[in-house]
C-alpha cells in the first residue's frame, strides 16, 4: 500500500467528517492510496490453502457420518425428543453466533468463514473427538482400573483430544484464508465459533443420552433438563471459551506468518496450555455440586474474558494508530479519523453528512478501516 501524501487541495475535514471521494476527473491520488490490499493469495500459499480446504471438507464429512452413525438409532426411536433438542439448540446457536461475531472489534469477521468455523466444531471436531475419546478413555481404565478411569478419564482425555481437534480447525481456516485469521483477536473469535459448534453438537448428544439414563419415562423433560444445565448453567464457561483461548494462540502464530519469535511462540504455547488447563479443571472430579460447577464455569469464563480484552485492546490500538496516519494524509482531524475504529463512531460520522453523500462516505469509511486493519496486522510490536 502506498503511503504517499494526497494532493494539497484535499478537502478540509474540520467538521470531523470523512472526506467525500473525488470524481474521476478531479485526480486519483486522494482515493487510490486507501484501496484495501489486493486479496489474491501468493502463489506459494495456494497449494497449502487447497490442501487445507480439502482436508477440512473430508474431516467434516467423516466426523458428521461417524456422529450420525452413533446417534441415528436414538434419533429414530425418540423423534419428538430429537426435535425438541434441535429447536432449543438452534435458538441458542443463532444467538451465540450473533454474539461471538459481534464481539470482534472494528468489524465483524467473514460470515462465510464464521459458518465454516461453526461447521468444523459441529461435525469434524465432534466426530473425531467421539472416536479418540473412546480410545483414550479405555486406555485409562486399563492402566488405572475401572474406578480410576470412571473418575478421572474425562479430565485426562477431553482436554487433550478436544482442544487439539478444535484448534486444528482454526489452523485449517487460517491456512485456507490468511486474511481471516491475521492476529490474536481473529483467532479468538474463530476459536470461539468452533467451540460454539462443538458445544451444540455435544449438548445434542448429551440430551439424547439423558433419555435412556433417566429411564426413558419422560424423554422431553430429560432433554430440557439436560439442556438447561448445559446451556443455561454452564454455557458461559463451555467449549466456546476454551476454544477461544486456544484460537488466540493460533492468531498469535498467524500474525508472524507462522515464523514466531521465541517470545511469541512461548505466548502461544502458554495460551494453549491455559485452554487445556481450564478444560481439565472443568472436567476434573473436584469442587463438585452446584457451587463447585458454578465456580469452575466462572473460572473458564473469566479466563477467556481476560484473554479477549488483552487481544481487543491491542487490536484497537493498532487500528487507531493506522487510522490516525491515514487521517493525517487526508487532512482529517485526528479525532474524526480515530473514531472510525468503532461501529458506533462510523455511524455517528455518517449521520453528520447529507443523505445523498452517505453512500460515498460509507464506502470511504470501509476502505479506510480495511486499510487500517491491514496495516495493523503488519505491526509486530
Amino acid at each position: 500500500m502506498s503511503h504517499a501524501r494526497p494532493e494539497p487541495d484535499v478537502p478540509s475535514t474540520a467538521s470531523g467528517q470523512v472526506p467525500t471521494p473525488r470524481q474521476s476527473g478531479q485526480g486519483h491520488e486522494g482515493t487510490e492510496h486507501l484501496t484495501a490490499p489486493h486479496a489474491e493469495p501468493h502463489r506459494a500459499q495456494r497449494l497449502p490453502a487447497l490442501f487445507a480446504t480439502l482436508g477440512l471438507a473430508l474431516l467434516c464429512l467423516g466426523g458428521f457420518v461417524f456422529t450420525l452413525t452413533n446417534f441415528f438409532g436414538a434419533m429414530w426411536v425418540f423423534p419428538t425428543e430429537t426435535l425438541a433438542a434441535a429447536v432449543v439448540l438452534a435458538v441458542a446457536g443463532v444467538f451465540g453466533f450473533w454474539v461471538l461475531r459481534r464481539i470482534r472489534p472494528v468489524r465483524p469477521p467473514s460470515f462465510t468463514f464464521s459458518l465454516l468455523a461453526v461447521l468444523w466444531g459441529l461435525t469434524g471436531a465432534i466426530g473425531l473427538s467421539l472416536f479418540s475419546n473412546t480410545q483414550l478413555m479405555s486406555a485409562w481404565s486399563r492402566l488405572g482400573g475401572v474406578e480410576f478411569g470412571s473418575a478421572w478419564g474425562a479430565a485426562l482425555t477431553a482436554p487433550l483430544n478436544e482442544e487439539l481437534l478444535k484448534t486444528a480447525g482454526v489452523v485449517l481456516i487460517a491456512v485456507m484464508a490468511a486474511r481471516v485469521v491475521r492476529g490474536p483477536v481473529d483467532g479468538f473469535v474463530m476459536g470461539a465459533l468452533v467451540g460454539l459448534g462443538f458445544q451444540l453438537a455435544e449438548d445434542f448428544t448429551y440430551a439424547l443420552n439423558s433419555i435412556m439414563m433417566q429411564g426413558a419415562t419422560d424423554g422431553v423433560a430429560s432433554v430440557l433438563q439436560t439442556l438447561f444445565l448445559r446451556v443455561g448453567l454452564t454455557g458461559l464457561g463451555s467449549h466456546w471459551a476454551m476454544s477461544a483461548i486456544a484460537g488466540t494462540a493460533v492468531g498469535l502464530l498467524a500474525a508472524s506468518a507462522w515464523r514466531p519469535s521465541p517470545g511469541r511462540a512461548t505466548g502461544a504455547l502458554l495460551l494453549f496450555l491455559l485452554a487445556i488447563g481450564v478444560h481439565w479443571l472443568f472436567d476434573a472430579p473436584l469442587l463438585e455440586g452446584l457451587l463447585g460447577v458454578l465456580f469452575k464455569t466462572l473460572v473458564v469464563f473469566l479466563s477467556a474474558l481476560a484473554v479477549y480484552f488483552v487481544a481487543r485492546h491491542a487490536h484497537r490500538r493498532r487500528v487507531r494508530e493506522s487510522l490516525a496516519e491515514q487521517g493525517e494524509e487526508l487532512g482529517m482531524l485526528r479525532s474524526a479519523a480515530v473514531t472510525l475504529a468503532s461501529r458506533h463512531g462510523r455511524h455517528r460520522e455518517l449521520g453528520r453528512v447529507a443523505a445523498p453523500e452517505r453512500p460515498a462516505v460509507r464506502e470511504r469509511q470501509d476502505r479506510m478501516v480495511a486499510a487500517a486493519e491491514e496495516r495493523a496486522s503488519e505491526y509486530r510490536g
